[in-house]
């Protein structure tokens, strides 16, 4: 009797699917950790748990990503970035926050500090870059724009 009670709510904990965690390559630029599938919605990690410093700008990568079940790697073959959305933090003068987009289909959050020894560049702890020179050439961009703007 026991068992016929509670049988629904565990017939549906048995077919209920955990999201499983996977890495999402962006060609051989970075790597972005711990992305879920969860109802069919994705799920990129968030910094501290509340800032999306990782997004996906483009349907085709969207899609792309709706299709991974475990890692994947989604093909690019030259890569271009810009900053087109920069501003300085409301409560830091002396930092400046810049989205810089990849060949318009990804997007990732830098922040960038003044100091005495002048600029220091952050990337979002989840995206772990592989071409380590062109995160050289990002980060030098940023400098150049947080001269002019800080």
């Amino acid at each position: 009797m026991f068992w016929l009670k509670r049988a629904p709510v565990l017939m549906w904990l048995l077919c209920a699917v955990p999201a499983c965690a996977f890495t999402f390559s962006y060609g051989d630029v970075f790597d972005v950790k711990d992305v879920k599938l969860e109802n069919g919605v994705l799920m990129l990690p968030l910094s501290g748990g509340k800032y999306k410093n990782v997004k996906v700008l483009e349907k085709d990568v969207y899609d792309f990503l709706l299709q991974c079940k475990k890692d994947c790697r989604y093909p690019t073959d030259e890569v271009h970035f810009v900053s087109a959305d920069y501003r300085k933090a409301f409560t830091n003068e002396r930092l400046l926050i810049a989205d810089v987009d990849f060949n318009g289909e990804v997007a990732l959050t830098f922040l960038v500090f003044k100091n005495k020894d002048g600029f220091s560049v952050k990337a979002p702890a989840e995206a772990v870059f592989k071409d380590k020179k062109l995160q050289k050439q990002v980060n030098n961009y940023l400098i150049r724009l947080a001269e002019r703007t800080l």
